[in-house]
């Protein structure tokens, strides 16, 4: 890999979101030191410059309630009797239930939904790796539900839409971002564009719920996080760590995870302060 191509290779990348470009442009330099292993006259690009967390926009983690008025608008989304409702519906849930990207959601194929064995193939992920993603009881049920309704409407071969829109067709991603700005409105949920809330913020809702769920159950979350950062598809738990964000509940557990600690541990040891 020479340094021409590596800058030319930059230069094209100009016209997208600074975040995206280092994003990419990381990628292109792990390649550059892998292919330096074999060959020590290979050159390595440097870094580029951290992009700024405050350039980046903070999520928004959705409450129960704002979750569960988004399903209930989107029920009742027309046409009535349609399949669009409830394809909304089972979207908005799965979003939520799973933490996968609003584009996996997307591609997903009938036959991508395994309700036997209870788990979604995602076949492209980001940089186009595969994984499996299990899913919880009741999210393969409102799957299976959906999917008996999907059924009734072509086509119906395996490898067609999960998702359908109303002209039997694969959802878009623009048509999906102006569908939930109109539930956010409906269900009274401030939003601005671009900021958000964003449907992406969803993924960013599952990390912190996990998260949340795990301190409340006691677990060891240094032994939990690759897990998390796997069930993600995340290369490591450093790209994992931008979905958790502190809210008032974590901060909480937080609190009284190290309140206990100290009460077992430390109280014993100094006796009383």
């Amino acid at each position: 890999m020479s340094r021409e191509i590596t800058d030319s290779y930059q230069q094209s990348l100009s016209h997208l979101a600074p975040r995206t470009r280092s994003n990419r442009f990381s990628v292109l330099r792990q390649l550059c030191q892998y292919l330096a292993r074999s060959n020590p006259y290979g050159y390595v690009p440097e870094p580029l410059r951290v992009i700024p967390s405050q350039g980046s926009h903070p999520p928004y983690i959705y409450s129960h309630s704002e979750i569960h008025a988004l399903l209930t608008a989107a029920s009742k989304l027309p046409p009535a009797n349609s399949l669009r409702p409830h394809t909304y519906r089972t979207l908005l849930g799965l979003l939520y239930s799973t933490g996968i990207r609003i584009g996996e959601a997307l591609a997903l194929n009938i036959e991508n939904f395994q309700s036997a064995e209870q788990r979604l193939y995602i076949a492209q992920g980001k940089f186009r790796k595969a994984r499996w993603v299990p899913l919880s009881t009741s999210t393969c049920r409102a799957l299976q539900q959906y999917l008996c309704k999907r059924l009734q409407i072509r086509p119906r071969s395996p490898d067609s839409p999960f998702l359908l829109n109303q002209r039997s067709r694969r959802l878009t991603p623009c048509t999906v971002h102006q569908t939930f700005h109109y539930l956010l409105r409906q269900c009274g949920i401030r939003h601005s564009k671009p900021t958000g809330p964003r449907i992406h913020d969803l993924r960013h809702t599952f990390a912190v719920q996990r998260l949340l769920a795990w301190y409340r159950d006691g677990q060891d979350l240094n032994a939990r996080l690759p897990w998390l950062a796997t069930y993600m598809g995340h290369v490591d738990v450093h790209s994992t760590q931008v979905y958790l964000q502190a809210t008032p509940e974590l901060i909480a557990q937080v609190h009284q995870r190290f309140h206990n600690h100290y009460l077992n541990q430390v109280k014993p040891q100094g006796g009383t302060p």
